[in-house]
């Protein structure tokens, strides 16, 4: 009877624990919202890739409406002395093994996919992650001679994306901290009901997506200091 009664105790010690566990990522996983990009969507920089992280809903829409301003830009007629912006590739960070042009094609609006040629595009299809993404941004930018990229992703997803992207960007490809300066790294997120600041609490997905992004920016601010 005495072992039952402490076996008790301790599964209800347990179940404390992890309600206690959840109330906490309830009251503080919207941190992840506060991070500011560097990109208004108005003020374009130059850079020589808009990168998406493609595993999430609009992300690749919104990237190449991004990339299609630009190629407006070089379009335009030229104002004066204003310095004309290069085109970017438009790179597609894990999209998967079976993703093609034919995939793409499906997610870009009519207007942009005028414009948009497959020798303006990378898809790759390697990666499952977002360490795995930033390690294969990073190899292919260096192989290319990127300096900076525009990274666009998620608002939920930006603030651990930014971290991590920065962290592998400063590491040679053997994980050792870069002699070369590290690729520079502008952000812009795409905005999605219900992953808002004022929202996420209201809807299921909302509170699971971001309570689970959560626990991943504190893993990898906190547990895995140096990715390698």
């Amino acid at each position: 009877m005495r072992l039952r009664s402490r076996t008790r105790v301790a599964l209800a010690s347990i179940l404390a624990l992890g309600i206690a566990g959840l109330v906490n990522l309830f009251y503080f996983a919207g941190a992840i919202y506060e991070y500011s990009d560097t990109v208004d969507g108005v003020n374009l920089p130059e850079v020589e890739a808009i990168v998406c992280l493609a595993g999430g809903r609009g992300r690749i829409s919104a990237a190449a409406d991004l990339w299609y301003r630009y190629w407006e830009m070089t379009h335009a007629p030229r104002v004066g002395t204003l310095v004309r912006l290069k085109v970017p590739i438009l790179y597609l960070s894990g999209m998967g093994e079976r993703a093609s042009w034919a995939t793409l094609t499906k997610l870009v609006r009519p207007g942009v996919l005028a414009a948009l040629k497959p020798d303006h595009v990378v898809i790759e299809t390697e990666s499952a992650n977002t360490v795995e993404n930033a390690k294969w941004v990073s190899r292919y930018g260096r192989e290319h001679g990127w300096t900076r990229v525009l990274l666009v992703t998620s608002r939920y997803h930006m603030r651990r994306a930014r971290m991590i992207f920065e962290r592998v960007m400063s590491l040679s490809s053997d994980g050792v901290p870069a002699v070369r300066a590290p690729i520079g790294i502008e952000t812009l997120s795409v905005y999605q009901e219900p992953f808002e600041p004022g929202e996420w609490r209201e809807d299921y997905q909302g509170i699971r997506v971001t309570m689970t992004e959560y626990a991943k920016w504190l893993y990898y601010r906190s547990v895995d200091g140096q990715i390698r």
